[in-house]
């Protein structure tokens, strides 16, 4: 081989090498650069701003548990690409689904930032109140309040992921509007009937019962729907509760007894009830009490009950005021529909009979009584049957006339005490 065929063969080599190396040095850094690339590069983020705070959300990798959940995770492109999950997300929009649950498939943690938002930025509505404060009601103020709008950030994360890549997404809010409003509560906070009762000759024990009881009705509220039990709001009549030993009736008869005068009390809120429109419940004493007409009073006692249930669309309220011997009962409510007057009609009278005891033991007679003495016990009662009825007038004229209870009253014998 001569020297110039020496020279060609070493130059080709040469330049082989030149081309060849530099190629392969080069293939391998562009290996490792992309492995590299892959490794390091930071996942797709969407910062969620709510009203100034800022939340993050990463779509990082997730590791599966095992097989079965690594193949649902495959189905669902939790961890692919962001275009191919993109993909999924539209099939999906497509065929119905809203933004919320087509996100979600792909984007499962997405839904723990959305409700950290939702959290941060939810703030309650209050309604308005009825409020009882020295003799009133009144109602407060309602406020509005908000909460997050999730369809409209759905609907912007997405446009973000599609768009842009990741990036950053404004909350917005929706107002939640109370239920009920000061208006509302003002305009079913209407007298809706007032009645009166006097005590003002009663013993100091009997007028603290009434007085007792009723203070117990005052400020008491029956929702609509709702029905109140006049027991349960005043309460067992014994000492341990605050009542005191007065004149009660028994079987016809007036004997003493923890609580007596309470009945006035019931009797009062049973005709304010009535004036009120109200469904009530109640029991006729053995003999017709002086304090009302027959037919319109409210026995109390362990076995019998008064029970007043509202039947307006709105709660009604209880007022109670007593001073000098009187006491006011008053409801507050809806507007009524009608003026409503109570109509009491004695069917029969029955005459009570005239009885003369003895006082033998010196029940009623001291010791400076004379022999003869007459002394008035008991001034006697006639016995009454009754009907009752209530006429509801509109706009001053007679619509209807509805009977609620029929009664009959026992006599209670006139009694006197005559000295031994």
């Amino acid at each position: 081989m001569n020297v110039a065929v020496k020279k060609y063969i070493l130059l080709f080599f040469a330049v082989a090498i030149c081309i060849i190396l530099p190629l392969c040095g080069f293939s391998a850094y562009a290996d490792e650069a992309e492995r590299n690339i892959e490794k390091n590069t930071a996942p797709v983020t969407v910062t969620v701003v709510a009203d100034g705070k800022e939340f993050v959300y990463s779509d990082e990798k997730i590791i599966a548990s095992d097989f079965s959940v690594e193949e649902e995770m495959e189905r669902r492109r939790i961890n692919a690409p962001l275009g191919k999950k993109i993909e999924l997300v539209d099939m999906l929009l497509s065929k119905g689904a809203d933004y919320e649950c087509a996100l979600n498939v792909c984007f499962p943690r997405l839904a723990s930032t959305v409700d950290a938002v939702e959290k941060y930025l939810f703030v309650p509505s209050v309604n308005s109140e009825v409020k009882y404060s020295g003799g009133k009601f009144r109602s407060t103020r309602e406020s509005s309040g908000r909460a997050l709008d999730k369809r409209r950030l759905y609907a912007g994360i997405y446009c973000c992921l599609k768009f842009s890549g990741g990036g950053r997404v404004d909350a917005s809010t929706v107002t939640l509007l109370p239920d009920v409003t000061k208006s509302e509560n003002d305009a079913n906070l209407i007298l809706k009937s007032s009645y009166t009762t006097d005590f003002s000759a009663s013993t100091s024990s009997r007028a603290h019962n009434i007085t007792l009881a009723l203070k117990k009705m005052d400020g008491v509220c029956i929702a609509a729907g709702q029905t109140l039990s006049f027991n349960a709001a005043v309460g067992a009549r014994t000492e341990s509760n605050g009542f005191e030993s007065a004149k009660i009736i028994v079987d016809g008869q007036y004997t003493d007894g923890v609580g007596g005068g309470v009945c006035q009390a019931s009797t009062a809120v049973y005709n304010a009830a009535l004036l009120a429109g109200l469904h009530c419940g109640a029991n006729a004493h053995s003999i017709c009490p002086s304090y009302c007409p027959p037919g319109l009073d409210a026995m109390i006692s362990s076995m019998s009950d008064l029970t007043v249930t509202n039947t307006t669309g709105h709660a009604v309220y209880i007022s109670v005021s007593a001073y000098q011997g009187k006491a006011t009962v008053k409801i507050y409510g809806e507007p009524n529909v009608y003026d409503i007057v109570p109509e009491s009609v004695v069917v029969k009278t029955i005459e009570h009979e005239c009885k003369e005891i003895t006082d033998v033991e010196r029940k009623y007679f001291d010791a400076t009584a004379q022999s003869g003495d007459r002394l008035l016990v008991s001034p006697g009662k006639d016995g009454v049957i009754s009907e009752t009825y209530l006429k509801y007038y509109k706009s001053g004229a007679l619509v209807k006339r509805v009977k609620i209870r029929t009664n009959e009253y026992k006599t209670a014998p006139q009694i006197i005490a005559v000295a031994p």
